[in-house]
């Protein structure tokens, strides 16, 4: 019987297992930064059909419908817990590996290295555990940059399908699933935009260079990517209409004109590189400062390297666009990878402003071009080792590298678990940055520790830049509530008055500060501030209290009960609130209802006594036990 040899590409199981063991500390752990917002407290995602229905209207408004729709299903089937979307996560990016391996194997066969598969699992195993690829893994709210990812990759991978099929009924199917997949990737996240330009490039630079194609088939080619490029431009268009005057992104982000901006990226993606290469001091909140003159020794220096880089792959490609061998075929696909990295980078590291300078995810899929070219620079330098040693120091190297690679992606996971861990990383790596200090403040108070919570939104209004309206609000908010939890309600009214002049279209800091005058004894400036935020916000619960109990204290009890039973209806399981049901019930004599919301209160959790004050309205009352009519 002849022996036969398992395929290589079984082998791109090792990564894929070592990826799952290196996340798996994440799965339990909780929602943190945007997390909150874009999962936790996204009521959208529990309507999965009013997603799909306006899946359309959200991608030409510069939504990401795509990646709702993922969430969404998450949350249908898995429930609202945290490890649902972190496995989603990682199951889109387990996912993301394979479509990365087959398209290396694609890129090297066009290149003309034959049908070795050992290069694309070395690339994709890379891919699969690099601790840059951490953030857009592990943090949740960037699973976008992961979805999107593996529909870039399958789009490309289809237009290879198309291209070898030619025109014809086949053919045309292959170019509208490729526009399916675009669209669908344009709704994760616009960086797929450049989809059309890296599959041209692809199929212009990659191939050796032999007698010139005929018109026809680039005529094909081009019908090819024309639909997808008018799907991007209607997409692109509505995320720049949509972040006119937004403070985070787009020609309106404070201090970050386009011209300061495209210079302050050269120093980034330089990082950023480094990074892939050496990944130490990773950061979830980094602090870099923004360049301001083409003549600033930093930007020299980065605009040389980035220069050199991209002048170097350029020779690289001319020199091997001939070449039969496979060192012409690796040096053709090496020069590709360089221009994938700087053209999956371009969308949000050249002239468009981000408040956020710098972010670790974005280089997710744009790695991939550096991968492929250490791994064919790698091979390489191999190929100088003695045949009889060269697969054992090709094993050795790569299982080192992947080894050494998954127990550091391992460890940077630590920072994903909780939010305290992550804003604790953040504050010491970029002491000087004001918004981690919110983080930590945040963490901290959930636990309990108004003190030290207090502490750190104190130090970061010292550091938030004036402009920072929403940052700073946010900070006067926080700590008014950690100063009312520490008994300082007089320093807390201002930093409370602050949240509400800094921000006056927002109710939250309205809310506290309508709560904290009552603490306080300000009946009428808590009735006062509640009354504005029920003018703007009917359905405030917290509002809807303090007025309650501003009508108690005055005496209209029966002015008091609706505003009571509004705040019930949104709380139902809060003991306090339940408790002041009773009372105003008891007042205007129902003293059956008013027994009844006690008795319910005994079963809720104790909040600020609440079970002491029903039971002993219970004894005043003479309420029968529970069952008794």
């Amino acid at each position: 019987m002849a022996n036969r040899r398992l395929p290589t590409s079984l082998l791109l199981v090792i990564p894929l297992v070592l990826a799952v063991g290196a996340y798996a500390r994440v799965l339990g752990g909780g929602l943190v930064f945007d997390d909150v917002q874009v999962v936790q407290e996204n009521p959208a995602l529990a309507d999965l059909p009013g997603v799909l229905r306006g899946w359309s209207g959200g991608l030409l408004h510069g939504g990401r419908p795509t990646t709702e729709v993922a969430l969404a299903l998450t949350q249908v089937l898995g429930g609202p817990s945290p490890r649902s979307f972190h496995l989603t996560s990682l199951l889109l990016h387990l996912a993301t590996v394979v479509l990365v391996f087959l398209f290396t194997r694609a890129v090297l066969r066009l290149a003309g290295r034959g049908p070795g598969s050992l290069p694309a699992v070395v690339v994709a195993g890379l891919f699969a555990l690099h601790p840059m690829q951490s953030e857009a893994v592990s943090y949740v709210s960037q699973c976008s940059e992961v979805l999107a990812s593996g529909l870039y990759v399958a789009t490309l991978l289809v237009l290879l399908r198309a291209d070898r099929t030619g025109p014809g009924l086949r053919g045309a199917l292959l170019g509208a699933a490729a526009l399916v997949l675009s669209t669908l990737g344009m709704g994760a996240k616009a960086i797929v935009a450049t989809a059309p330009l890296s599959w041209l490039l692809l199929v212009a630079v990659v191939p050796r260079r032999g007698p010139a194609e005929g018109s026809a088939r680039w005529r094909w080619r081009i019908a090819l990517v024309v639909p997808l490029v008018l799907v991007d431009l209607l997409v692109v268009r509505g995320a720049l209409v949509s972040v006119v005057g937004r403070p985070d992104a787009g020609f309106s982000v404070p201090r970050s004109a386009p011209g300061n901006y495209f210079l302050t990226q050269w120093r980034a993606v330089v990082t950023y590189l480094r990074l892939l290469i050496w990944p130490t001091g990773q950061n979830a909140d980094w602090s870099f400062p923004m360049s301001s003159r083409l003549a600033e020794p930093d930007v020299l220096a980065a605009g040389a390297l980035l220069t050199l880089l991209v002048a170097g792959a350029a020779v690289l490609g001319w020199r091997c666009r001939r070449g039969d061998g496979p060192g012409a075929a690796s040096g053709r696909a090496a020069a590709y990878g360089v221009a994938w990295f700087f053209l999956l980078l371009a969308p949000t590291s050249s002239f468009l402003p981000v408040a956020d300078v710098m972010v670790e995810h974005r280089v997710y899929l744009a790695s991939w071009g550096v991968f492929l070219g250490v791994v064919l620079g790698g091979e390489a330098l191999l190929a100088h080792v003695p045949a009889g040693r060269r697969t054992l120091a090709a094993v050795l190297c790569v299982g080192a590298a992947w080894v050494a690679l998954a127990t550091t992606l391992h460890r940077r996971n630590a920072v994903w678990e909780s939010d305290l861990a992550l804003w604790t990383d953040a504050v010491s790596k970029s002491p000087g940055k004001a918004r981690p200090r919110l983080g930590l403040g945040v963490a901290l108070a959930q636990r309990g520790d108004q003190a030290g919570a207090a502490d750190q939104f104190t130090a970061g209004l010292k550091r938030a830049p004036a402009d920072a309206i929403g940052l700073r609000t946010s900070l006067h908010h926080n700590l008014g509530i950690a100063l009312v939890m520490l008994g300082r309600s007089e320093e807390a009214l201002e930093h409370l008055r602050q949240a509400v002049g800094l921000d006056p279209t927002t109710t939250t800091p309205a809310q506290t500060l309508a709560l904290a005058l009552w603490e306080t004894g300000d009946a009428a400036g808590a009735e006062r501030e509640a009354r504005a935020v029920l003018d703007r916000a009917p359905d405030s619960p917290t509002a809807a209290r303090v007025m309650g109990q501003a009508r108690m204290a005055a005496g209209d009890d029966a002015g008091a009960l609706p505003f009571i039973e509004q705040a019930v209806r949104a709380r139902p399981s809060d003991g306090a609130v339940r408790y002041d049901l009773g009372a105003v019930y008891a007042n205007l004599g129902r003293i059956a209802e008013a027994c009844n919301s006690w008795r319910v209160v005994l079963r809720l959790p104790s909040v600020g006594g609440a079970h002491e004050a029903a039971r002993q309205g219970l004894s005043i009352l003479a309420c029968p036990p529970q069952g008794l009519r």
